[in-house]
């Protein structure tokens, strides 16, 4: 879940604060954060005194107290007289009560002992029920823990710390679970459902593990309820019991005057018990619950008969009556799937696939059931999500027509299946009067397969070239989106890649509005590997993990390890890749990579790239020579030759020059007589560096010089460098030296530190003298600090921060108030220029 990390770095290292709190809603996690944390100390050796607040002991004096002293009893015989008889009163009541002070020096005393022989764990969870005396001498103790031998671990819900702790102490708060996490828990629970139904539960737990748990266990049985969380609720006054209803049955953008107007009343005081209970808030006019297992008790602690009359109030008031009208409904109704049907234009595509679904399932007659179901199809294809799309394909009774069959195509090609996607696709040709929209996927099918079989269907089909295919949706009568998406895949595979990253960027846009990741999905790999050949890594890098999300959420398979890949190449090109990076996952063994050749590709240059960052040019070859074949021919048709240059980088450096060159060789008939620049240029690099019957000047001179090499910065660099290297071998050092400075200001510019490190061995080498660096102001400065102005400078708040490092935002801000006239700043935004420096 992300946070055994943060637990590691509270008990291992000594710059963080030894006093944390974790505040978080109920089923954020707290108690499963205390419980690894108790793990992780035990195994370290450490003594763990564990407590949990009981609300019904909260008024007992020391009870939480007691709970926690009562393991180390019998080490308060070592104390001192008169702090073992305060610390033993605890254990003894009918002698009195302590007083507060003395218990406090004697509880401080006690642990002291206990750490000089080793680390000690105080961990109190649900700190908000504990009782105020025993509050008070933990908060004593916590504000004294200044040795790294006790740390303390508390836990609370909500979202600002119970009274009584120090101000300063370190807050970490739990936000919700990313949407890959929440996936990936889902994932785990026993029958978890699947489609739409999956869907609908990641959107209604936002995040909560405890929720993503309960409600996956309850979709079976949508009544069964914790019984922590229905004792409220049937606590609560009946009428504010019947507004929790309608606000569980009310869409989420549902405003508090509708929900008002359908109570039939204006009196706010009906939510007060539940806002005093904790169970909702009202906000930017909204009735918010504070927990998705609340609004699901809500919802099924009342019988039909009053949830019928709540979603014919709803209908009566809101503009989403079709919405609320369908949950009203018992059986078949026209006039309800009708008005569903024409609501559906109105929202984004999971609501238009949800609203057509159960228009669908209330259509009377079969032919309007039919065109609904196929209807819903199309937009659960646009939503990007297979499953759904499986499910509503197994619903049609002639799941036959064109449209159907593309929808159901696209789903198994992101889930990796492409021989079947596009023996399916082949047989629909003939059922749609689409033509170059059932052309085009089977040319993006066919390029994520790279089968030969399929390229020669794709071009046979017609006599329409795949590049034809995708000129023709790139022309007016398209969407937009579409037209955009069929341009910038036009521009990658012509390597225009400016071009080709501003369509893809302006059609994301325009996707992500109407939530059509879909679309989105196909374009995704094409999109960051143009990013990374401009150089522009940081927005690759926001993308694929982004695209990472997308994919847990939805299953796309075949998508998310094309991602995987392409994180890994961005780490190597940075030169931070780490031994042992291997694609061992689940996932990888469940895909046929044979018929999934550009991610094979794409994997293979990840290994071979990682290789040569740690060094190992063996390792380096022999991962790229796999994207040939024997006789030179690519594993993948567009992205194998231009990895033919890495190649020759790595044949250079193992004598397999030779062998490198023959598969130039191969590249270079391929290409034909007008390969792209970017073709052109690559190959010039390759045959500098592996072809014995070329002028290795010559080539490397045409690699680097024409301007559009400027495009593909690294690849430029990279040239830079081996041209360099090769004119102080011929001991040419001033040329090389005006070389390598223009290869070390690209690297620091792209943040390619290995480049960067290259460069300036190479420059030294070449007689350059290291001048000594100026040492820069960060060095001033601790190392916690550091810490802070780097967090600070990515644009991240006090509160961030603080939850990063373990400190309270006022610690934060008076660290950066003391650093700022030592930097010579005034403002976060000048720190970003002092990070470019240090680098």
């Amino acid at each position: 879940m992300g946070w055994e990390a943060d637990v590691d770095r509270l008990l291992t290292r000594a710059d963080v604060p030894r006093s944390l709190l974790v505040l978080g809603e109920p089923g954020s996690g707290k108690t499963r954060t205390l419980r690894i944390a108790l793990r992780r100390a035990a195994a370290q050796g450490a003594r763990v005194l564990t407590a949990r607040a009981c609300p019904s002991e909260a008024r007992e004096p020391y009870a939480c107290l007691h709970q926690l002293l009562l393991p180390v009893r019998d080490e308060c015989e070592a104390l001192a007289e008169g702090e073992r008889r305060v610390v033993q009163a605890l254990f003894t009541p009918y002698d009195g009560l302590p007083r507060q002070r003395n218990l406090s020096s004697a509880v401080l005393a006690l642990l002291t002992r206990l750490a000089k022989a080793g680390p000690v764990l105080l961990a109190v969870d649900d700190l908000q029920d504990c009782d105020r005396d025993s509050a008070a001498v933990l908060s004593f103790v916590a504000r004294r823990l200044t040795g790294q031998a006790v740390t303390a671990l508390f836990t609370a819900c909500g979202d600002t710390p119970p009274p009584g702790l120090p101000a300063d102490i370190a807050v970490r708060s739990l936000r919700p679970l990313t949407p890959k996490a929440a996936a990936r828990l889902l994932d785990a629970q026993p029958g978890a459902p699947t489609g739409r139904a999956r869907l609908e539960l990641l959107r209604q737990a936002a995040g909560n593990p405890l929720a993503i748990i309960e409600l996956s266990r309850a979709a079976d049985r949508p009544g069964r309820i914790p019984r922590a969380v229905a004792e409220p609720l049937d606590a609560l006054p009946e009428d504010t019991r019947r507004a929790l209803l309608y606000a569980a049955l009310a869409e989420p953008q549902e405003e508090l005057a509708t929900l008002m107007a359908a109570l039939g009343t204006d009196d706010l005081r009906v939510w007060a018990p539940a806002e005093t209970a904790g169970l909702v808030r009202l906000a930017d006019d909204r009735v918010v619950f504070r927990n998705a297992l609340t609004r699901l008790a809500a919802l099924h602690r009342q019988p039909a008969k009053l949830r019928q009359q709540a979603c014919r109030g709803l209908a009566a008031r809101s503009v989403h009556r079709a919405g609320y009208l369908a949950s009203a409904a018992i059986g078949p109704d026209e006039t309800v799937a009708a008005a569903l049907e024409e609501a559906a234009g109105r929202g984004d595509r999971f609501t238009a696939a949800r609203a057509l679904e159960q228009a669908a399932q209330l259509s009377p007659r079969a032919s309007d059931r039919a065109r609904r179901l196929a209807a819903a199809l199309t937009a659960a294809s646009d939503l990007g999500d297979p499953a759904w799309v499986r499910e509503l394909y197994a619903a049609l009774a002639q799941p036959g027509s064109g449209a159907a069959v593309c929808a159901l195509s696209g789903a198994l090609s992101l889930q990796s299946y492409q021989r079947e996607a596009f023996d399916l696709l082949m047989g629909a040709v003939g059922l749609t009067d689409d033509a170059p929209m059932l052309l085009a996927l089977a040319t993006a099918i066919a390029r994520q397969s790279g089968l030969p079989e399929h390229w020669r269907e794709v071009e046979r089909l017609r006599g329409v070239k795949a590049d034809d295919v995708l000129a023709s949706l790139s022309a007016p009568g398209s969407s937009r989106p579409a037209q955009l998406l069929a341009a910038a895949s036009l521009a990658h595979h012509t390597d225009e890649s400016d071009l080709c990253a501003e369509q893809y960027r302006q059609a994301g846009e325009l996707l992500r509005a109407q939530g059509a990741l879909g679309p989105l999905a196909w374009a995704l790999p094409d999109q960051v590997d143009a990013l990374l050949g401009l150089g522009r890594w940081a927005e690759a890098e926001s993308l694929i993990e982004e695209g990472l999300n997308h994919a847990a959420v939805h299953h796309w398979t075949r998508v998310e390890l094309d991602l995987q890949a392409l994180r890994t190449t961005l780490h190597a090109l940075r030169g931070e890749s780490v031994p042992g990076t291997a694609f061992t996952g689940p996932a990888w063994r469940s895909v046929s990579l044979y018929e999934n050749r550009a991610t094979h590709a794409r994997m293979l240059r990840a290994c071979g790239l990682t290789a040569l960052a740690l060094g190992d040019a063996e390792g380096a070859f022999r991962q790229l020579r796999t994207l040939f074949a024997d006789d030179g021919d690519p594993l993948d048709p567009f992205l194998s030759p231009r990895c033919v240059a890495e190649l020759a980088v790595a044949a250079h450096r193992t004598g397999r020059q030779r062998e490198a060159a023959h598969v130039l060789a191969r590249v270079r008939h391929r290409q034909g007589d007008r390969p792209t620049t970017r073709m052109t240029l690559l190959m010039h690099h390759a045959a500098a560096l592996v072809d014995e019957d070329a002028d290795p000047e010559h080539h490397f001179q045409l690699a680097v010089v024409n301007p559009e090499a400027a495009n593909w910065p690294l690849e430029r660099a990279l040239a830079r460098l081996d041209l360099a290297r090769w004119l102080r071998r011929r001991r040419r050092p001033l040329e090389a030296r005006a070389q390598l400075t223009v290869v070390l200001e690209t690297a620091v510019r792209l943040g390619a530190r290995q480049l960067a490190e290259s460069a300036r061995a190479e420059l030294r080498a070449s007689g350059v003298a290291e001048t000594p660096a100026a040492e820069h102001p960060l060095a001033e400065l601790t190392a916690q600090q550091r810490q802070i102005v780097r967090l600070a400078a990515k644009g991240l708040s006090n509160r961030e921060i603080g939850e990063q490092l373990f400190l309270s935002p006022r610690t934060v801000g008076s660290h950066l108030y003391n650093v700022y006239p030592k930097l010579g700043v005034s403002s976060r935004h000048q720190l970003r220029d002092l990070l470019v420096c240090e680098k």
